[in-house]
């Protein structure tokens, strides 16, 4: 269900990444990172096991459409229970306090819901132990957190978001789960010290990074950016992620991604 071109790129055993590690994926303004969430969640559902996702930019329809083009029935998955959909979006902050919660049993129906409308001084707390609710009795689950950056932009703290981070990844790691997270690091933000300590507080905890950003050019006929694949700072050595670092260019299709080596495509201008 993965990219079959990206699989090839990354050579993890089964197509799945290794148990106990910290995938940190970031993007930029100019180029959407969310492909890559459906890349590790398709596969992940592919091998019957679970996927549970934190959706703190985006509602379930629209991980549920990009599923359908891709061949992944995540409404199908969610309802046998192999995949569930927290909604961390819409009562993130006091601010939606009189934002209606969706009705209870429809399709789109999240398999639970992050509240921060009522501005608790905890709510990160809370938000943890709903999360680790749902990742009960979960064997090798794959939690994303889609994406962290929400968090500060909406107002919480630095030290309380890097800390709500970590505690995940050691809950998942002793479930001998993988985490996923997906966060922003545009150049622009390097000019904002705590966004800046933000990603790179991030990028410390992980074994694998994927960076995607724009073309350098920012002119293309068949090719909409670039991907590097690097070893995370916690990257130890004899793993499964023995690669060589590598950068590559990919184009977004109707139902695939095709990545490939630079310089290989003719659409670039």
């Amino acid at each position: 269900m993965g990219y079959a071109t990206l699989d090839a790129a990354l050579a993890l055993p089964n197509n799945l990444p290794p148990e106990r590690i910290h995938i940190v994926i970031t993007d930029t303004l100019k180029s959407d990172a969310n492909f890559l969430i459906h890349h590790f969640v398709g596969n992940q559902l592919k091998a019957d096991r679970s996927v549970i996702l934190v959706g703190l930019a985006q509602i379930f329809n629209h991980y549920f459409l990009i599923g359908r083009k891709l061949g992944i029935n995540l409404q199908t998955y969610k309802q046998s229970g192999q995949f569930s959909f927290l909604d961390g979006l819409t009562h993130l902050n006091p601010y939606s306090h009189t934002t209606p919660y969706p009705p209870a049993k429809t399709p789109s129906t999240p398999t639970g819901t992050l509240d921060g409308s009522l501005g608790s001084k905890d709510v990160l707390r809370s938000f943890y132990q709903i999360i680790k609710d749902h990742l009960q009795s979960k064997k090798n689950p794959l939690l994303v957190l889609d994406d962290v950056s929400v968090l500060l932009q909406s107002g919480l703290g630095l030290r309380e978001v890097c800390q709500f981070v970590n505690k995940l990844k050691s809950l998942v790691e002793s479930m001998d789960g993988t985490l996923v997270t997906v966060c922003h690091a545009d150049e622009q933000g390097t000019e904002d010290i705590e966004q800046d300590a933000f990603v790179k507080t991030i990028l410390a905890s992980a074994e694998l990074v994927l960076q995607v950003q724009a073309l350098g050019s920012g002119l293309a006929r068949d090719v909409h950016g670039q991907l590097s694949i690097l070893h995370g700072s916690k990257c130890m050595p004899n793993t499964t992620l023995n690669y060589l670092g590598q950068s590559l260019h990919y184009k977004i299709l109707d139902n695939n991604v095709h990545f490939f080596a630079k310089g290989i495509s003719q659409g670039v201008l």
